[in-house]
């Protein structure tokens, strides 16, 4: 084909015309995309300049000079393609700078000539190094001659100026040595990775890095830790990788990028033991950002349970050194104990894991503010003693005072590196705390606040609201004590009771409330008496708060490992809870253990004032609590118009309440009002202390059994007329304990019950002797005599006495003697009688019928004894007192 018709002009000899058919046609046959054509066109451009030029005679020195320069100008095209086309020299930079200096020999006319034939010889060529292609571009100054071309030449020109201006992965002239196919593959993978790195998800080029090949690299350090760099970061680990890292390493210690990938490579390839001293050393060291994470999930999967503790350590917030005196200043929150949100989102995700509970409370109390799980566990026992005081130390961050941040400062470094790790977070932490707290102006003004001695201190106004305000009650959230002066200031500047932001002063109030029955808290202490102080300080102020929970969370030998103080209000509830605990293992009925006359019990029936709590009580509560108990909890009665009305009866005739509680039950009792014929006579009666008994019809409306109405109202009766010698025998009071166990019974009757036994229950013990009566008191006629005595004296008296009469041997001895006898017979009748719950009345009607039957006392050898103390004494065959553990669980014993 004619170099014209390729062109697609007429035969010329206008260079001009010849070139611009030459651009044109270029676009058309791109290097890359059709080579074959380029070719042909670029042979047919230079054809036609050349019969261009041998047609132009219009000067022989010109015609000489032009075929001169048409032999030198292919020469420096093909000097270009025989260099892209020797491997030893197509990627060495020393070679193209030499083709380059031989292009500055040629003339700007020449230059201009090769100009677009070596930029497309170039372009075409396929892998090149981008270094040396750039060589020849800066010095053909392509960049400068877009505007000479047409748009889409010039657009493809700048994209091939751009992409040769990216560094080579590595240096090309390594590859001098190479053959063709392996220089070309090498290029070309290297740069596939950096393309797919760089452009593509990483998974992608783990994809991609995964496929076998076989490929040289070259020994290009930079390149080296690059790809290393690239393949750590795709998560793709390899022995050679982690060789050539610990040789790298081993070469340069201090090195932060080798230590980084060594510790990398070791965690890819499931070397966790191995890596996890790297991680740490990049945290402790450098804070190196990885290695916050890495160390997580290292503890995650190794140590679950001491997460939570390294997300606290980790938590570190910037130092605040030096904070303006005015308290306005924005930058006065600057310091203060908070959380960065990395740690609230760590928070969340730990919380999705399965810990042990230690470890879960801590979470817990973290994200949602539970404190008393953990609390129960931090003044309990763990098997990991290392373990609780650590957790000690992370809830002392944000609730001790001073004294317990200074113990976490002084706390020397385990051996263990991730203890180690722990508490040198913990300690950095204590110390920043610790700076605030002696010199921030917010501490400051709050400690000057509540220790000054002036009658009426103002709290600054600019702590009176907004951020500052927040961090005033943080700052009274870290346990401490407090004088009561300073407690009422408290209370007066801030809602104790109130929670804002999660920053919950309740335990404030109930020191308050402490402090206003005339019971603080002692003094810190020292040593190992701050934390002692702390235990028993929480232990009271959880009990205090929510005594039911509390007692169900803490374990059982948790009071007996608390140190006992006297002078801490814990004192007077410890021995009771103790006692508690160890007798029915569990705090259920607390309410009946308590004496509403102590300050700290006083408070703590405050919480526990209910009818169910009353009803569940181990032991009988006073009917002062009981009364209490529904005044507090009267929707919990019901209805129940008739257990309610023997329930207020009872109280009112119990001399045990004060007269202004007796007032106030007759005005209940007279507020009830029934058109029934029967009511009024009831009321009446059980107003005067007479009660009458319901009819049947009525009672069994009501769903009450007849018979333990009856044993109820003639209880009462017998309570009101005689007192302590009324109190119901042992057959009734166990009728009336299990009426009071039956939940079938309506509230207010089982009410009505229990305020019977408990009135029953104060007699019996304020009655009744410390130790038994000896049998052997026969002249104690108002004392009880067991069975077995009772049997030995009568055998004794029927033996002896008519041999004691015959020894005598006269009329008037014998008879003395039978006297004796008789009135011994008798004081054991009656002081037998007395065991059984009978009195005077009994014993004459077995001296009425002694004369008909004379061996009517045997009778009494088959009868038991009452097996309670009752108004003449403790059982006399008891070794201990019966109702140690209350009337109600005596009954309960022997209901069986």
């Amino acid at each position: 084909m004619s170099c014209w018709i390729r062109l697609g002009i007429e035969p010329t000899t206008d260079e001009t015309l010849i070139r611009s058919a030459y651009r044109a046609r270029l676009p058309a046959h791109h290097p890359e995309t059709d080579p074959e054509g380029f070719q042909a066109l670029r042979m047919a451009y230079e054809s036609a300049l050349r019969l261009a030029r041998e047609e132009e005679a219009e000067a022989g020195d010109e015609i000489d000079a032009a075929q001169a320069n048409v032999v030198r100008a292919p020469q420096a095209f093909l000097d270009l393609c025989a260099l892209l086309d020797d491997p030893a020299r197509r990627f060495n930079h020393t070679a193209w700078q030499a083709f380059v200096r031989t292009l500055d020999e040629l003339s700007l006319e020449v230059l201009d000539d090769l100009n677009w034939g070596l930029y497309h010889r170039l372009s075409g060529a396929g892998p090149l190094s981008y270094r040396c292609a750039n060589l020849l571009a800066q010095r053909m100054a392509w960049d400068q001659q877009l505007l000479d071309l047409a748009f889409d030449d010039a657009q493809a020109v700048e994209g091939f100026l751009q992409r040769i201006k990216t560094p080579d992965p590595f240096d090309t002239d390594l590859m001098s040595a190479w053959s063709e196919p392996a220089q070309t593959e090498s290029l070309w993978y290297a740069r596939s990775l950096d393309f797919i790195f760089t452009q593509r998800p990483l998974h992608e080029f783990a994809e991609f890095a995964s496929r076998h090949t076989c490929l040289p690299l070259p020994n290009d350090a930079a390149y080296l830790k690059r790809l290393l760099v690239q393949f750590t970061q795709a998560g793709m680990g390899a022995p050679t990788f982690l060789q050539c890292c610990a040789e790298q390493h081993d070469a340069a210690p201090d090195n932060v990028d080798w230590l980084y990938l060594l510790a990398c490579q070791y965690s890819l390839l499931g070397h966790d033991d191995q890596a996890f001293p790297y991680w740490i050393r990049l945290w402790s060291e450098h804070r190196h950002p990885a290695a916050e994470s890495r160390l997580l999930e290292l503890c995650a999967k190794r140590q679950p349970t001491f997460l939570p503790l390294l997300i606290q350590a980790f938590d570190r917030l910037e130092d605040c050194a030096v904070w303006p005196d005015d308290l306005d200043a924005e930058c006065q929150v600057y310091g203060s104990p908070s959380q960065r949100p990395e740690t609230l989102t760590r928070w969340l995700g730990v919380g999705r894991l399965k810990l042990d509970a230690l470890a879960r409370s801590f979470v817990d109390w973290r994200m949602a503010g539970d404190e008393l799980p953990l609390l129960a566990l931090l003044i309990g026992e763990n098997h990991d003693s290392r373990l609780l005081r650590l957790y000690r130390h992370a809830w002392a961050l944000h609730r001790g005072d001073s004294a317990l941040l200074q113990q976490i400062v002084d706390e020397p470094l385990p051996v263990d590196a991730l203890e180690c790790l722990v508490l040198t977070g913990l300690k950095y932490q204590a110390r920043q705390h610790l700076h605030w707290l002696a010199k921030a102006p917010v501490a400051q003004a709050m400690s000057a606040f509540t220790d000054s001695q002036t009658l009426s201190p103002q709290l600054p106004p600019a702590l009176s609201e907004g951020a500052l305000h927040k961090v005033c009650r943080l700052w009274l959230q870290r346990l401490r004590p407090y004088s009561d002066t300073a407690l009422a200031r408290i209370a007066d500047a801030f809602e104790l009771s109130a929670v804002k932001d999660g920053n919950d002063l309740s335990e404030l109030d109930l020191m308050l409330q402490l402090s206003r029955r005339a019971t603080g808290l002692p003094p810190i202490g020292l040593g190992a008496a701050i934390w002692d102080w702390h235990a028993q300080t929480v232990f009271l102020l959880a009990l205090l708060e929510q005594p039911e929970r509390w007692l169900q969370l803490i374990d059982a030998q948790c009071l007996e490992r608390l140190p006992f103080n006297p002078a801490h209000p814990l004192s007077r509830l410890q021995p009771l809870l103790r006692r508690l605990l160890r007798e029915q293992g569990n705090g259920a009925g607390l309410l009946g253990w308590l004496q509403g006359d102590d300050p700290v019990h006083g408070l703590l029936v405050q919480q526990l004032f209910s009818v169910e709590q009353a009803l569940d009580s181990a032991r009988l509560p006073a009917n002062t609590l009981l009364y209490t108990c529904v005044e507090s909890d009267r929707a919990a009665c019901g209805d129940d118009l008739l257990g309610l009305l023997i329930f207020w009866g009872v109280l009112y005739h119990d001399p045990g309440l004060s007269a202004e509680q007796h007032r106030a039950l007759l005005q209940s009792i007279e507020a009830v009002s029934c058109e029934d014929d029967w009511f009024e006579g009831f009321r009446d009666g059980l107003i005067k202390g007479e009660p009458v008994w319901p009819p049947r019809k009525v009672l069994t409306d009501f769903g009450v059994d007849k018979l333990l109405a009856y044993e109820a109202l003639d209880a009462l009766k017998s309570l009101i007329r005689y007192g302590a010698a009324g109190v119901p025998k042992t057959r009734v009071l166990r009728q009336l304990q299990q009426a009071k166990d039956d939940v079938q019974n309506s509230v207010g009757l089982r009410l009505a019950l229990c305020a019977l036994l408990s009135w029953s229950e104060r007699l019996l013990l304020a009655n009744s002797d410390v130790q038994p009566v000896p049998a052997k008191a026969f002249w104690r006629l108002g004392s009880r005599l067991g069975r077995k005595a009772f049997i030995a004296q009568v055998l004794g008296c029927v033996v002896v006495t008519p041999i004691a009469g015959l020894i005598t041997g006269t009329a008037i001895g014998g008879m003395v003697i039978f006297l004796l006898g008789i009135l011994l017979l008798f004081a054991a009748v009656l002081r037998r009688l007395h065991d059984m719950g009978r009195g005077i009345p009994t014993l004459l009607i077995f001296l009425g019928l002694s004369p008909f039957l004379p061996f009517l006392p045997l009778v009494l050898f088959g009868f038991p004894g009452d097996k309670l103390p009752n108004r003449y004494g403790v059982p006399p065959d008891s070794g201990a007192d019966m109702l140690s553990g209350g009337l109600q669980a005596a009954l309960r014993q022997l209901n069986g």
